[in-house]
């Protein structure tokens, strides 16, 4: 399939056999750098959480997302077919060199901005923001939205809301020495938001769940929903959270059930969305 987005490494090589060799050296230590931390990444997921066993042995191919967002994406694949992806930011640190974070992964066949769904135009540029991400679409006369995880296209009178991601505290994001240090397993399959809706009774309310609150949360005896409103609160995307991740001991990571588990980091979570906790007892609740 044709990727509508530049694949990130033959584009470095092209820059390195026309740059100077010093300009050389670093873009390909920059290189090896990137390579290294991914790689630590895909260990680590792999190792501590048995719902990744698929990304052992694993293969990576890695596209950049957008025009200087410095964001890329990796996807991973098995036995010829798709397991999981990741998405890697480049984020300053006190040195003024660059490190990389961990913006959010996935386990399960369908990834960001897969080929499977992308828009048939050349021209849709991928805009990653967490759960708002999306394919912009240029049309003759205004832009389009066409949602990054299913393909769903948005009436054009959608707009989309300010960027969050980009604007998180690296200290809250999986740098260089992350090492995923508990996981707590909410709910192991997959589910659907509306088999349980007493989420949608309590939309109007602030729950104000913690971090605290939901690792406490018994497995299986409740359902806890996350509402999102995404693009200027025009949709309203609910999420079943399934597993939750632990770096460091101190960087917490949300896994929602979205076609696979998808996980953000809860800094970004607790900025956009909602947690809704009911117990399961009836699915009229």
């Amino acid at each position: 399939m044709l990727r509508r987005f530049a694949p990130l490494f033959p584009v470095l090589l092209a820059f390195l056999l026309a740059a100077t060799p010093a300009a050389a050296q670093e873009e390909a230590n920059w290189d090896e750098q990137f390579r290294s931390q991914m790689t630590e990444w895909i260990k680590t997921i792999a190792t501590r959480d048995p719902q990744f066993q698929q990304w052992q042995d694993a293969t990576a191919e890695v596209q950049t997302l957008g025009a200087n967002q410095h964001q890329w994406l990796v996807s991973l694949h098995r036995s010829g077919q798709q397991v999981g992806y990741l998405v890697i930011g480049e984020a300053p640190d006190p040195g003024k060199k660059k490190r990389f974070v961990l913006l959010e992964y996935g386990v399960g066949e369908f990834i960001l901005f897969d080929d499977a769904f992308a828009p048939r135009e050349i021209a849709a540029e991928p805009v990653y923001d967490g759960f708002s991400s999306h394919w912009l679409v240029a049309g003759k006369h205004s832009k389009r939205m066409v949602n990054a995880k299913t393909g769903e296209a948005y009436p054009e009178a959608f707009q989309a809301s300010a960027p969050v991601m980009d604007r998180l505290p690296a200290e809250t994001l999986i740098s260089f020495d992350g090492q995923l240090s508990e996981t707590r397993i909410l709910e192991s399959t997959e589910q659907n938001p509306f088999d349980h809706i007493g989420w949608f009774h309590e939309l109007n309310v602030n729950t104000g769940v913690t971090w605290d609150q939901l690792w406490q949360q018994p497995a299986e005896e409740v359902r806890v929903t996350l509402t999102v409103p995404l693009h200027r609160g025009q949709v309203l995307a609910p999420f079943v959270v399934g597993t939750l991740h632990l770096w460091n001991d101190s960087r917490p990571y949300v896994g929602v059930w979205d076609e696979g588990l998808r996980f953000l980091p809860f800094s970004y979570v607790e900025q956009v969305g909602t947690f809704h906790v009911n117990k399961t007892s009836s699915p009229s609740e």
